[in-house]
């Protein structure tokens, strides 16, 4: 899984910091990572931001890694949640699903929950594989289109702030929360 999440064509595209910068993120902002992983995402955002840092999971495996690394790196700022059913509510001004929102089985459920934490004002931010074959990710018929991706969230009361490429294989969309 590690492997997977941390292949070097992965990271190049994502380029974790600089795409946390171009979503807004910035120092005093609180972040949450749904479905952090390796932390890629959590880890970036410690260097931008001093405030609290929420990486949310839900696989032990990868609990236990957020972990090791956390202690690793002596970060007293990044909280490690299992489940965003733990999240503190109205806690957070930035918040990013990457490359998750295609697992969830249940979008709505995810989203009144991303209401529920994000604060006044807040970002959510969505990174995704394009609609297309690429040399990784899952099949296209699992992937999210995102124009309908925009219009499913805007269902759901999320303006779409902006949309930016991320290489070949990825495509990040910014929304704020409208109630």
């Amino acid at each position: 899984m590690n492997n997977k999440l941390e292949n070097p064509n992965r990271l190049a595209e994502l380029t974790p910091k600089d795409t946390l910068r171009r979503i807004g993120l910035k120092d005093g902002d609180t972040f949450c990572d749904v479905g952090a992983g390796t932390g890629i995402f959590t880890f970036a955002a410690a260097e931008i931001t001093n405030n609290k840092i929420y990486a949310v999971e839900i696989s032990n495996e990868m609990l236990e890694v957020l972990r090791v690394r956390t202690e690793e790196k002596k970060l007293e700022n990044v909280m490690i949640i299992n489940g965003i059913q733990a999240m503190p509510e109205s806690s957070c001004s930035v918040i990013l699903l990457c490359t998750v929102l295609h697992e969830v089985p249940d979008v709505q459920k995810m989203v009144n929950e991303i209401k529920r934490i994000i604060t006044k004002g807040g970002v959510l931010s969505v990174i995704e594989f394009h609609k297309l074959q690429t040399p990784m990710g899952p099949s296209v018929e699992h992937r999210l289109d995102r124009i309908q991706l925009a219009e499913d969230l805007r269902n759901y009361g999320l303006h779409q702030l902006q949309h930016f490429e991320l290489g070949e294989n990825f495509y990040c969309s910014v929304f704020r929360c409208m109630d």
